[in-house]
C-alpha cells in the first residue's frame, strides 16, 4: 500500500504557505506555521512604535532546505528582461539568496528603498523565475541573517529595506562572478582538461551509469561525478566541469545554470567543497550507493 500524502495550505492577509508530503513532514511545517502566525498576530496587536523590534525565531531554518527557484523558459534569449540578465550573472543557489538579489535590484536599479514581500514576489515574475514556495519565509530568512530589516508598513503590509550587510553580500557575489568571467572558462574547467582529450570509450559505459540512459538531469550530473571518481581518480568537479563533460561528450542541451541547480538540489547525495576558490561537488556515500543502484537497473 502506498504512503499517504497530506496537503497543508494557509492564507492570512498577504501571507501564503503551501506544503505537501507525508504526515510527519506536514506536521513539522504545521508547527512552524502556527508559531509564525502567532508572532504575526502578536505584532499586529503591538503599538506601531514597537513593531519589528523582535528577532525572527530560529525555527525558520527549515527554509534552507528549499531548492533554488527554477528559471522559466523564454521565447527569445535576445528579449530577456534586464533583471533576468542580472540574476544570471550571480552565483545564486537558494531561495533566500534569490530573494535578497531581488531586494538589491529594487534598491540599486529601481531606486526603491523599501518594499513589501509582495513587491519582491512580482520581481520573480518579471525575471521569469518561479516564485519561491513561500516568499515570506525567504524574506524573514534574510531578516534573520541581517541582510534585510523591517522599515514600517504600507497598505497593511510590512515593508523592508536592504541593510548595508545585504548590499555588501550581493556586491561580493558580483565581484566574484566578474573575477571568474575575467579569468575565462579555462580555470573553471581545469580539472576536466588537465587530462588528455577523452573519447566516449574512456568513460567505460559498460561498467558505469550512462548519462544518455538517465532521464533526470540530477542523475545525469551525478553520473559524471561517479565516472570521474571511478575511472579518472578525480574526487570532485565544479558544476561547470560537469556541464562541459555532458555537453561535449554526451550532447546534452542543459545550460550550465541548470546543472548547477541540479547538483545543488541533489544533497545529501553530494556535498559541496571549496576548491581553489570555486564551489565543487563530491559524491557522498549515499550518492555512490544511489549511482550503483541506477547502474544495477541499467545492466
Amino acid at each position: 500500500m502506498g504512503q499517504e500524502s497530506y496537503h497543508l495550505s494557509v492564507r492570512y492577509k498577504d501571507f501564503e504557505y503551501t506544503v505537501s508530503g507525508d504526515r510527519a513532514y506536514v506536521d513539522e511545517h504545521h508547527q512552524e506555521i502556527k508559531s509564525y502566525l502567532s508572532k504575526l498576530m502578536r505584532d499586529e496587536l503591538q503599538p506601531k512604535s514597537t513593531r519589528g523590534l523582535e528577532r525572527i525565531s530560529s525555527t525558520f531554518e527549515i527554509e534552507k532546505q528549499s531548492p533554488a527557484p527554477k528559471p522559466l523558459p523564454t521565447a527569445d534569449p535576445a528579449n530577456k528582461p534586464d533583471i533576468q540578465r542580472y540574476l544570471e550573472e550571480l552565483p545564486l543557489h537558494s531561495e533566500w539568496q534569490f530573494t535578497l538579489a531581488m531586494a538589491y535590484y529594487l534598491f540599486q536599479h529601481k531606486l526603491q528603498p523599501s518594499f513589501t514581500a509582495k513587491t519582491v514576489r512580482k520581481q520573480f515574475r518579471e525575471a521569469r523565475h518561479t516564485v519561491p514556495n513561500n516568499i515570506h519565509l525567504s524574506v524573514h530568512t534574510c531578516v534573520k541573517k541581517g541582510y534585510l530589516q523591517e522599515s514600517g508598513q504600507a497598505d497593511l503590509q510590512k515593508t523592508y529595506e536592504i541593510t548595508e550587510s545585504g548590499i555588501a553580500y550581493i556586491q561580493a557575489l558580483q565581484n566574484s562572478s566578474a573575477e571568474v568571467k575575467a579569468s575565462g572558462d579555462h580555470a573553471a574547467v581545469e580539472n576536466v582538461k588537465q587530462a588528455p582529450e577523452r573519447t566516449i570509450e574512456d568513460f567505460n559505459l559498460e561498467n558505469n551509469p550512462d548519462p544518455r540512459r538517465l532521464e533526470r538531469i540530477e542523475d545525469q550530473a551525478l553520473s559524471i561525478l561517479y565516472i570521474y571518481r571511478k575511472e579518472f581518480d578525480v574526487e570532485h568537479l565544479s558544476a561547470r566541469d560537469v556541464h562541459e563533460v555532458l555537453s561535449q561528450h554526451f550532447n546534452t542541451e542543459h545550460s550550465a545554470k541548470a546543472i548547477q541547480i541540479a547538483l545543488s538540489r541533489s544533497r545529501p547525495l553530494v556535498e559541496k567543497i571549496k576548491f581553489e576558490g570555486q564551489m565543487h561537488y563530491r559524491l557522498t556515500k549515499k550518492g555512490l550507493d544511489h549511482m550503483e543502484t541506477l547502474l544495477g537497473k541499467q545492466v
